[in-house]
């Protein structure tokens, strides 16, 4: 008896319990896998009792639960890679796969279909192993590698029926020819590494899918879909340091939606979170994926424009008040109307992505100070302590619950509130 079919088994059952901790996951088709994976565990303990006994019912047990095995393989991927092709297409290649696998090891060993198919299904395995590995490294290659896995599997799924069967025999006086140790090693490869490798492949690549929703959850704002403060800061810094390096122009716009406080206090914090939504959904749509929208904090947003000039961002802030203004809020019972005021800063030689933030605040405030519903361009003023002060102010008044009131200070020490 061979000792590789257990090394098999052993590693299927190592596999298996952290399979079963990703049922929970999003990600379709792992409870299919989980389910392959103990059956493959099961046909590979009947096909070494097969072995030990000689006797033909566990070896057909063996086959006919490797096929089981098989078939849900294709259907974890069919849920995995999002397919569109009719389920009834898996069970045809499951079988044919184990059809295949068992009319080679009924015809001997040592034969040419028995060559040919061993060098196939080590060969899917790697392809199998790329195509996971490609399938979310690559986007653009997804329709390729869908393709090079569900072929892979099933090739792969044919070579395994074969080289776990035990009725295969060697040729009588076969030769030690390097062909024939070739052989033998593929056909080793096949006991051993074919099946764990292939759910270690899936465990790894739904582990790192489910980190990858994980970062977009983190990535996300809770209320309004649209990137959060770190996100927005950190794609903000990648994009600032891409176009000055490039000498490609930067914008950063400043979006405050007005008098949100009154929103609040007339109909309520859940209408108000309404608000927030409607206008983020609202500004999204109109971007079109142009730049990087995030909310910043409370009803405040930011929007990184890169190879935007300052006159393109004016015109782009022009069209997204015009948008906010005409597109009132209608999930409530009666209509919101909601506008906006934004500060523009376009980056500057020697800037940082904290000057240029600065600098559209203070716009941002002299858009509330002239009346709201407006965009403004920041001044190009160099930013020094006395700025990072006026601008720490201008956040703090615009979280404080100060009502809105006329001041006979100069306009630009004190503000009005800037909801």
């Amino acid at each position: 008896m061979s000792f590789l079919p257990a090394i098999s088994f052993i590693a299927l059952l190592l596999v298996l319990p952290v399979l079963l901790s990703l049922r929970r996951s999003t990600v379709a088709g792992v409870q299919f896998f989980c389910l392959a994976c103990a059956l493959s565990a099961l046909a590979i303990a009947s096909m070494m009792a097969a072995e030990i006994t000689r006797a033909f019912l566990p070896a057909m047990l063996g086959y006919a639960t490797l096929i089981s095995a098989s078939l849900f393989i294709l259907l974890g991927f069919r849920g995995f890679l999002a397919l569109s092709a009719p389920a009834s297409l898996f069970p045809a290649l499951a079988l044919a796969a184990g059809a295949v696998g068992l009319v080679v090891s009924l015809n001997g060993y040592g034969g040419l279909g028995a060559r040919v198919l061993i060098a196939a299904g080590t060969n899917s395995a790697l392809l199998l192993v790329a195509g996971l590995a490609m399938l979310d490294r690559w986007p653009k290659a997804h329709p390729l590698s869908h393709a090079v896995i569900v072929a892979s599997t099933a090739i792969g799924c044919a070579a395994v029926v074969y080289a776990l069967g035990p009725w295969h025999q060697k040729a009588a006086g076969a030769s030690a020819s390097h062909a024939a140790i070739a052989f033998e090693f593929g056909l080793a490869a096949m006991r051993v590494a074919f099946l764990p490798l292939l759910f270690l492949a899936v465990i790894l690549t739904v582990q790192s899918r489910v980190i990858a929703n994980l970062r977009i959850t983190i990535a996300r704002d809770g209320l309004t879909g649209a990137l959060s403060r770190g996100a927005l800061i950190e794609a903000g810094e990648r994009i600032f340091v891409d176009c000055l390096t490039r000498r490609r122009p930067l914008a950063f716009l400043l979006l405050d939606l007005d008098y949100f406080k009154q929103i609040n206090d007339h109909y309520g914090h859940a209408c108000g979170d309404i608000a927030l939504t409607h206008f983020a959904e609202t500004v999204s749509a109109f971007l079109d994926g142009r730049g990087a929208f995030g909310r910043i904090g409370g009803e405040e947003f930011g929007l990184i424009l890169p190879d935007h000039t300052e006159e393109q961002a004016t015109a782009l802030a022009e069209a997204i008040c015009r948008t906010v203004r005409e597109t009132p809020v209608g999930r409530v019972h009666q209509r919101i109307r909601l506008t906006v005021s934004i500060g523009i800063a376009a980056a500057a030689p020697g800037d940082t992505i904290t000057d240029v933030m600065i600098r559209a605040d203070l716009a941002l405030y002299d858009s509330k100070a002239d009346g709201r519903d407006r965009c403004t361009i920041a001044r190009q003023r160099q930013i020094d302590a006395s700025a990072r002060a006026l601008a720490a102010a201008a956040a703090q008044l615009r979280q404080s619950d100060i009502p809105e009131r006329e001041s006979v200070a100069p306009r630009r020490m004190t503000r009005r509130h800037r909801s």
